[in-house]
This record gives C-alpha cells, structure tokens and sequence, in this order.
C-alpha cells in the first residue's frame, strides 16, 4: 500500500471528496496531454522533421508548432494534435467499452499541396 504522502495528506484535509476526485481528473488530464506532446516531440525528433516542415505537413502555422511542443504549458486542441500526428504518420486508436477499436487518427499523412505538386 502506498504511503500517504503530505501533498496527499493536504489534498484530503483540504478538500471535499467531490473536490479530491475533480482534483484527480484534472491531474490525470495533465499527465496525458504531457505524454501526448512528449510523445509528439519525439517522433518528430526521431523523424529528424524540423517544427516548420511539420508545421507545414499539418497546416498548421509553424510558430504555434513550436509553441505546443516547447512550452510547459502547453494545450493542444484535439484537431491540431490529430494533424500532428497524421502528419508524422502516427496511428491513433480507440478501445470501446465494448472491445470495439475504432481508428481516430489514420497512419498515413495526407500530402500538402507542395508535396502534390511535386508528385505530379
């Protein structure tokens, strides 16, 4: 069993327990948009993709790329994360209660109109 922590001995004294589990949602809301946008920097890293050529692959302006993958505070909207990561040709699932997954976010990134260009 975990030891209570002060932080988590505070938390307990100071708030109701509707308080303590909207507290929690807000935490867990916090560490998963941070392991998305860790997660985001990343692959890009690894893709050796600058901010401005993914910027460009999702539509996106480059300085709010740039601004969502450096800034600590940081909160993407869903359709700029989905663009992001479409961009870098990363799958998105969900699981359903109901064990149906449904694809969010397609792996492959649609081409930008200087990528069709050049193809044709």
């Amino acid at each position: 069993m975990p030891k209570n922590t002060a932080h988590q001995a505070a938390v307990n004294a100071l708030l109701s327990e509707a308080e303590r589990a909207e507290y929690a949602r807000r935490v867990q809301a916090l560490r998963s948009r941070n392991t998305l946008l860790t997660m985001l920097e990343a692959t890009r890293e690894t893709q050796g993709m600058t901010k401005r050529a993914l910027a460009s692959r999702a539509g996106l302006d480059a300085s709010s790329v740039r601004r969502l993958l450096t800034s600590t505070t940081a909160n993407p909207t869903t359709d700029n994360a989905f663009r992001l990561m479409a961009a870098m040709g990363i799958a998105l699932e969900a699981k359903l209660p109901t064990g149906e997954r449904v694809q969010l976010v397609s792996p492959r990134a649609p081409a930008t109109a200087a990528e069709s260009a050049a193809a044709a």
